[in-house]
């Protein structure tokens, strides 16, 4: 090379060329195959994963033992406390009198019931049922509504704000890890009000749904008439416990008939949101795809499955 030939310097903030007169590397020559190969590799959609075509399929992998005793618990938490307050009533109201008296004698005393279930709303916690039931035991109809709407209100408030606070950034880690949870949390984006409402009085838990609701950015708006149409669901718990202590023989048919009507809605709800879930699967599942193929290329390291 001449003296008098001009080398323009590469930039800093680049590779050197494989020729470059700065820094030469005989192995650096580029591979045009394989490069042409990655690239339409990358312009592929990736295959589903083995637990995204189970879920597609409607494909059950067998269940481990630790999952059936959990399942078991489960079962046995909700049914038999159910079958006790059921059989020993009476037994429960006149062990429970002396408390009962001394929360009507205190007015000040209904926050203590107020209190209580606005901490039982944190997941995992549970028992509001056995409360709600409480303070139809101890207070008249009215007073019993009142408590039990101010309670379940506060601790859906303060579980909403608490996960769209400090939880909301693990939405997406969730998300990836289970696809029923993810598969919930895309048809809550997209489904507005009703759906919102339609899920509060389905058999998903409330303060489970009320988590789903925060992390995944239901506005709060939505969130508060949601939650205070679907207070009925749980004044029916007061008035189970208002029928044990009442002597006319209607309260009692209403105590026994009105929980049936509410499980049917539940049942009822549930099964068009399932409805729901399963027209939209393809939908999430082939989007969640795309979101691995968009981070594999380097074009969005932090892509939400359903907005690639």
């Amino acid at each position: 090379m001449s003296s008098n030939t001009l080398q323009q310097p590469y930039p800093a903030y680049a590779q050197y060329p494989a020729n470059s007169w700065s820094k030469f590397d005989s192995q650096s020559t580029l591979n045009v195959a394989e490069e042409q190969e990655h690239l339409r590799s990358m312009s592929k959609t990736p295959e589903p994963t083995k637990e995204e075509y189970n879920f597609l399929h409607d494909i059950k992998e067998k269940r481990t033992t630790k999952q059936r005793l959990q399942t078991y618990a489960i079962i046995i938490l909700i049914v038999v406390p159910g079958i006790l307050i059921s059989v020993y009533q009476h037994k429960i109201i006149d062990a429970l009198k002396p408390f009962t008296d001394w929360l009507n004698s205190h007015p000040v005393a209904a926050l203590i019931p107020i209190a209580v279930l606005a901490i039982l709303s944190f997941p995992p916690l549970f028992g509001g049922e056995l409360i709600l039931i409480l303070v139809g035991v101890a207070y008249s109809l009215p007073v019993g509504f009142a408590i039990a709407a101010a309670g379940t209100l506060l601790g859906e408030l303060a579980t909403y704000f608490v996960f769209k606070t400090f939880f909301w950034r693990r939405n997406e880690e969730w998300e990836a890890k289970s696809v029923q949870y993810g598969l919930l949390a895309h048809i809550i984006r997209n489904g507005g009000f009703w759906l919102v409402l339609v899920i509060r009085y389905s058999t998903i838990p409330p303060h489970y749904a009320t988590v789903v609701f925060a992390v995944v950015g239901v506005p709060f708006g939505v969130f508060i008439i949601a939650a205070f149409l679907s207070l009925p669901r749980h004044l029916v718990t007061v008035y189970i416990g208002y029928s044990f202590q009442s002597s006319t023989q209607l309260s009692k048919i209403l105590g026994n008939v009105i929980p049936f009507v509410f499980v049917f809605i539940a049942l009822a709800a549930y099964r068009w949101v399932r409805q729901l879930q399963n027209a939209q699967k393809e939908e999430y599942i082939y989007l969640r795809r795309k979101a691995r193929q968009a981070k594999a290329g380097g074009y969005n390291q932090e892509v939400e499955v359903d907005r690639v």
